[in-house]
């Protein structure tokens, strides 16, 4: 994948992004925090939110948080956060936090950020964790930056738990990508699942994936992790797939 196509859909999605209800323009020196919390009880539960900020200047403190819980039958939640940041010297946070407790459970959750500038804090994180039954779960980081001496980091969790007598098949899909064009950066990519079923309990799915690509080979840093947990009754298969990479040059 070459540079001017991450750039497009990378500015897609956080144009997309940037049209939702939550929003911020901000210029230097100033402290954007955006955060939502969403409790939901019932038979169908459906959660969507998104945080949105353009940053413009130096020494600005971005916070963006989505945190979503419900209880139900049938439950969906959505979060996704957008940041685009140009300046030197800022702390970016991006989290987001879903919790289920229900029987159809459906979790996505994004972050996306984008920064120009030098000497920039990031981190990205999305924690979700599911008790049910059918259970569908994907995380995803996806961060952009182009200057010298910024730091990422991208974490995605996923734990799912389902009921002891079902036959049933819970799915993790998780991602890291970052594309830095700079020097002296240091970028760290963490994806860890756990999946535990039942003794009557279907197939498992995890699946996980860490990406860097840079242009610039040297003084950077780039650290990648991968950790699945999966367990099914006798006789059910556990399907697990893992990839680091770093494309340089």
């Amino acid at each position: 994948m070459n540079m001017p196509k991450i750039s497009r859909w990378t500015t897609a999605l956080l144009m997309v992004l940037l049209t939702a209800s939550s929003s911020s323009l901000a210029y230097g020196g100033n402290t954007v925090s955006q955060s939502i919390s969403m409790n939901g009880e019932g038979g169908y539960v459906s959660q969507s939110a998104s945080n949105s900020a353009i940053v413009f200047g130096s020494n600005n403190d971005v916070s963006q948080n989505v945190a979503q819980n419900a209880q139900g039958e049938y439950i969906t939640q959505s979060a996704a956060n957008a940041a685009v940041v140009v300046g030197d010297c800022n702390d970016v946070n991006q989290g987001i936090s879903q919790n289920a407790d229900g029987n159809h459970i459906m979790q996505a959750g994004a972050n996306a950020v984008a920064v120009v500038g030098n000497f920039n804090d990031v981190g990205q994180s999305v924690a979700q964790t599911a008790l049910g039954n059918e259970i569908y779960q994907t995380g995803s980081n996806t961060g952009t930056i182009i200057g010298d001496g910024n730091t990422l980091f991208q974490r995605t969790f996923a734990s799912a738990r389902t009921r002891p007598t079902e036959h049933v098949d819970p799915v993790q899909e998780m991602s890291n990508f970052a594309y830095i064009a700079g020097y002296y950066n240091d970028i760290g990519q963490s994806i860890v699942g756990y999946a535990i079923v039942g003794t009557g309990n279907g197939p498992v799915a995890q699946g996980g994936s860490n990406v860097i690509q840079t242009p610039d080979p040297y003084y950077n840093s780039f650290q990648q992790g991968i950790g699945f947990t999966g367990t099914s009754g006798p006789g059910s298969e556990v399907s697990q797939s893992a990839r680091n990479e770093v494309r340089v040059g």
